[in-house]
């Protein structure tokens, strides 16, 4: 008996770290609009200033189900068990809270609920990609769901955006070992749908891979024909199972695609991580070369002043944070930068530290706090005015300078 209350009680303090660390908020975003401080809405609205509201577009949220039978969205059976996988058990509980997902079985509708809340009371909503996520494939062309974290069909991300045009649009995942891979691209490329989503360290997939070359060309030579752009995770990934494939996540791997003429958007800008050692032994890049050095002296390559972008989303989190000021400097390249959220992550607590951000001097103590108070009505927002309110000064020159308007906005050159 004194076992069972020991297990309870330990199982009590995992549960509430969880909350902590994922969705930890003391109120509601319908809230805001009448208990909102002074001080915190005079930053909201400055963040809105400048921009034509109805033109804002969020290029990155993910969506999250588990309902295979359903709408056939999947998580790994091994983060659903804290003993099959207790970290991404933990993971997984802490992705929930963050989502305010209180029930699996209806866990797809949940996350919507709480998605479509947290854009509805904002003073600018604007439009948001929602990403599809194909499974893990092989060289062979066959899926692994073990080595597959989760998987959204694009199916469902389709249904949803055409069931609100004005509010979302899908971006579709392929992955393009598959053998049904040109057909359901030329499928959604029919249908309309301009934007792809990879994850390479996390789906197996080499973007310029040699043993692949031909699938790989006919795939983006679908794309160029039907102007597709190709949203691809640069840098290493901590979110799902990818640690075996942490190199694909290098932004020269690009190259074969972009030698092509496809539109690409580096997400994250390859803000974390460095070269490796088999990528040095294959002559991709230097020892310890930082992948986010790499990816923006392509973006400067004549070559791909065109075709080559980066979203700046999750840029605002702990582990990437350092990179902030690098980005902000490269002024040369912010006409092709654009925004992501990257939600739900903005709404994982312990990701989100703003007193890190404040020990840099991005923000000052009073925008901290009001960043803090946005943050426990909706996390989307404060993603959105966090960007905006970021500064840093230059120390050749002695001005201030954060993320132009323009990236918030909808590109046009996309």
């Amino acid at each position: 008996m004194e076992f069972k209350k020991q297990y309870i009680l330990v199982l009590l303090l995992f549960l509430n770290a969880c909350t902590w660390s994922g969705g930890d908020f003391e109120y509601e975003p319908e809230q805001l609009e009448s208990d909102l401080s002074s001080g915190a809405r005079q930053l909201m609205d400055k963040a809105f200033a400048d921009v034509d509201v109805n033109n804002l577009v969020d290029y990155h949220v993910h969506i999250v189900g588990l309902s295979p039978k359903l709408y056939g969205t999947f998580v790994n059976k091994g983060w659903q068990s804290f003993f099959s996988d207790p970290i991404g058990y933990i993971q997984f509980s802490v992705y929930k809270t963050a989502s305010a997902i209180k029930d699996e079985e209806k866990a797809d509708a949940q996350y919507m609920q709480r998605l479509n809340k947290l854009i509805k009371f904002q003073p600018g909503q604007g439009q948001y990609g929602i990403m599809a996520f194909d499974y893990f494939h092989t060289e062979s062309g066959h899926v692994d769901e073990e080595m597959t974290t989760f998987r959204v069909p694009n199916a469902y991300t389709y249904m949803l955006a055409e069931k609100d045009k004005n509010r979302f649009f899908s971006i579709i995942s392929i992955h393009p070992y598959r053998e049904d891979a040109l057909r359901d691209l030329q499928f959604y490329a029919d249908k309309g749908v301009r934007f792809i989503k990879w994850l390479p360290n996390s789906m197996g997939i080499n973007p310029s891979s040699g043993l692949k070359n031909k699938e790989l060309k006919a795939f983006y030579q679908i794309m160029k024909d039907n102007n597709m752009v190709l949203i691809t995770h640069t840098g290493d990934e901590k979110a799902t199972h990818a640690e075996a494939y942490q190199h694909l996540g290098n932004p020269a791997y690009l190259k074969m695609p972009l030698d092509m003429g496809v539109k690409v958007v580096m997400a994250h800008v390859a803000s974390l991580g460095a070269c490796k050692d088999v990528e040095v032994a294959a002559g991709v890049c230097k020892a310890d070369e930082d992948y986010i050095d790499i990816a923006i002296n392509m973006m400067k390559q004549a070559r791909y002043k065109n075709n080559l972008f980066a979203d700046i989303s999750a840029l605002t989190q702990y582990n990437r944070q350092h990179n902030i000021s690098k980005v902000i400097l490269e002024t040369e390249i912010h006409d092709r930068l654009i925004n992501g959220s990257d939600y739900p992550l903005p709404a994982v607590n312990i990701v989100i530290r703003t007193g890190q951000l404040y020990d840099q001097g991005y923000i000052t103590e009073t925008e901290r706090d009001q960043l803090n108070e946005i943050y426990d009505y909706n996390p989307l927002l404060f993603d959105y005015v966090l960007k905006r309110t970021i500064k840093i000064t230059d120390q050749k020159s002695g001005k201030k300078s954060g993320f132009p308007a323009s990236i918030f906005m909808r590109n046009a050159a996309l």
